[in-house]
């Protein structure tokens, strides 16, 4: 792995329009569950022995599987996935059509933060790439929850609901994780997505696209909001309008335009969109950067809070960012807007 040796670019909500003007070919809070205040801060320095490390370090073993919906009729040799780390690194790649699943990494009781993030591989909606060498680092030196989330592929078209069954995943699987909150020691507060590629857009739709919880819904789960308290987004893959991205991975090829402009959440921000963290690679080859860099601007448009972090290197996956300098943005970032410190 290499190290990143250059410092990267960062964009504050707060800094001017004239920092984007190198990268920019087109312009196009009430909070539904709000942060509590930080009570502490967190430290920000990681140990040496893990500065050469990949962005995520260390599997630790899973406290269990959760599937999203167990009810459904699915064979059970079509229900079995596995997850876990390459021989010599890299990604498993997982085909899940039919069954979704969370699996849970607690935090360790006397570092729990009280957070969760769950991940969304990513994989262009055509397959689920793994999280390279686990959360480990994550769940340690940050005290977060972790869950990776394996959801359903869409096979390039629309289920009859209309809610593509990506969508649909990532959304009940805030809803267990708040619903579990007392029993998996988290606050249903500080409940976050984290997406890579396909997976950032599929959180950035969780984010724009959310629902409230009912009261009254004869569904326990549907009781809880889907809305995540913050997104974190690397190299996202958020717009799928035609001029960005072209074929639609998500609803086909031939969807309507409404149907890709509803899809494409750089067009459907809110001032209840939640928090977003949003890094790239300079060099990123795969994803144009006007995902990022448009979705950033509606953010910013609608009062949001983000921040956007560009790496010289590093490809699309990354590849040459380490892990210190990424997680402790990431812990600056969640520390800045309360979610880590002071646990439950």
């Amino acid at each position: 792995m290499l190290l990143a040796r250059k410092t990267p670019t960062i964009f504050h909500n707060r800094c001017p329009w004239a920092h984007l003007r190198w990268a920019w070919p087109a312009v196009a809070l009430l909070l539904a569950v709000p942060a509590p205040p930080a009570r502490s801060a967190v430290s920000l320095r990681l140990p040496e022995k893990i500065a050469a490390a990949g962005i995520f370090g260390g599997w630790r073993k899973p406290q269990t599987v959760i599937p999203l919906w167990p009810h459904s009729k699915i064979p059970l040799w079509q229900r079995h996935v596995h997850i876990g780390n390459r021989r010599g690194g890299g990604y498993d790649i997982v085909f899940p059509n039919h069954w979704a699943t969370l699996t849970f990494y607690p935090a360790p009781a006397k570092h729990n933060s009280g957070a969760a993030i769950i991940l969304c591989p990513g994989g262009g909606y055509v397959a689920e790439g793994g999280m390279p060498n686990g959360p480990g680092l994550w769940v340690k030196y940050l005290g977060l929850n972790w869950f990776v989330l394996v959801y359903r592929l869409p096979d390039g078209k629309l289920p009859p609901s209309g809610v593509p069954w990506p969508l649909q995943d990532v959304r009940r699987a805030v809803q267990i994780v708040r619903a579990h909150a007392a029993q998996w020691r988290i606050n249903p507060r500080r409940v976050g997505l984290m997406g890579f590629s396909a997976g950032g857009g599929l959180a950035s739709l969780a984010a724009v696209h959310w629902r409230p919880g009912n009261p009254a819904a004869p569904d326990p789960l549907d009781r809880f909001s889907t809305r995540p308290n913050f997104i974190i987004l690397g190299a996202p893959l958020i717009s799928m309008m035609p001029a960005i991205t072209d074929p639609n991975p998500l609803v086909g090829p031939h969807a309507p335009l409404d149907v890709d402009q509803y899809f494409s959440s750089e067009l459907n921000v809110t001032p209840l969109t939640s928090p977003a963290l949003i890094f790239y690679a300079r060099n990123d080859t795969l994803v144009k950067h006007r995902n990022e860099q448009l979705f950033y601007a509606a953010l910013r448009r609608n009062g949001v809070p983000a921040k956007l972090v560009v790496f010289q290197h590093g490809g699309h996956g990354l590849a040459g960012v380490v892990a210190a300098p990424l997680i402790e943005h990431c812990a600056a970032w969640l520390n800045q807007l309360g979610f880590l410190g002071g646990g439950k």
